[in-house]
């Protein structure tokens, strides 16, 4: 099996829901981080959910991000695993003012689909 590190950040530019993080075929995650940055002047709510392929779960719901700040939504106590196909979401209440990095950890097994 092969490993591998990467970080993605993706600018929330509208209101819709945005695909953040779609962990690839033959592969499962370990999400390491996600990072919020509000660049704006006040506070800013975002919503971040995973797809399982089936059902989407809310993992931070109407999350507020303080003016001009960042925030790490983390807990290395109980890490988010994801498998094949899982997709991360995030939505934020306000265009052009969040954006949104995801750090994770994958890991190639030919033999999960």
């Amino acid at each position: 099996m092969a490993n591998k590190s990467l970080t993605k950040s993706v600018d929330l530019t509208n209101t819709a829901q945005t695909t953040i993080y779609t962990v690839p075929a033959n592969h499962s995650s370990v999400v390491q981080a996600i990072i919020i940055s509000n660049t704006d002047s006040s506070a800013r709510n975002v919503l971040i959910q995973r797809n399982d392929g089936s059902s989407t779960y809310n993992i931070f719901e109407a999350r507020a991000i303080a003016s001009n700040s960042s925030e790490a939504l983390s807990n290395f106590n109980s890490p988010l695993y994801l498998d094949a196909g899982d997709i991360v979401y995030a939505t934020a209440t306000t265009g052009n003012t969040l954006l949104v990095t995801i750090s994770v950890h994958e890991t190639y097994d030919p033999n999960v689909f």
